[in-house]
């Protein structure tokens, strides 16, 4: 009986460029796809940081029944988010709580980029273009001096919620517009709310809740 050999074929010189060249688009296209995405990734870490410590400073002054004092650090690298349960002045004795301090992902910051607009919430950005506030409370560049939650859940400029502040804290990556986010306060509640920057074009978007 007799065995044909079958003939054994390879790829073509131009068939392997083909395929390589095909192979090349393709990664190009995953890796500024995947670019973008880790980007946007760290901007909503960014915004969830600062909602995350803002609310469970709010939920642990009411729980506690204890003012809760809050400091943004715009000066430090990386920048923090910082709580402390204060003392209660009423109970002999009492002392403040041990600060809890969260640093913003790596690569952002409390950052508002020249051009994006203030939140549908109209506090402010404590001025305009380049002279616009990442952490804009109350009117004030940075926040006033003093920022609480009361144990009541407002958020204000002492720690029994009289002297409410309305605010908002902007992050972001330098000198991308799309990872802008935003993070509101409402002074009378102290509930919080995130915003999303979606651009339209290269220089204009909206926010989105």
């Amino acid at each position: 009986m007799r065995t044909g050999k079958r003939k054994q074929q390879g790829f073509s010189l131009i068939e392997t460029l083909i395929v390589i060249g095909i192979i090349s688009v393709l990664a190009a296209i995953t890796l500024y796809q995947s670019y973008g995405s880790m980007e946007s990734y760290r901007a909503n870490s960014a915004m969830d940081v600062v909602v995350g410590q803002l609310r469970v400073a709010r939920q642990l002054g009411v729980a506690q029944r204890r003012a809760v004092q809050i400091t943004f650090s715009t000066n430090t690298n990386p920048q923090t988010i910082s709580y402390q349960l204060k003392a209660r002045p009423q109970i002999p004795g009492d002392v403040d709580g041990q600060i809890v301090t969260v640093p913003l992902p790596s690569q952002t910051q409390f950052l508002i980029e020249t051009g994006v607009p203030d939140t549908p919430m109209n506090f402010g950005t404590c001025g305009g273009g380049s002279a616009a506030a990442a952490v804009c409370i109350a009117g004030v560049a940075g926040g006033p001096p003093a920022m609480y939650f009361s144990s009541s859940g407002q958020f204000g400029g002492d720690e029994f919620g009289t002297t409410p502040y309305n605010g908002t804290i902007f992050t972001g990556v330098v000198q991308r517009k799309d990872t802008a986010r935003a993070v509101t306060i409402m002074g009378s509640t102290g509930r919080t709310r995130p915003y999303t920057y979606v651009l339209t074009t290269s220089s204009a978007g909206y926010w989105m809740e």
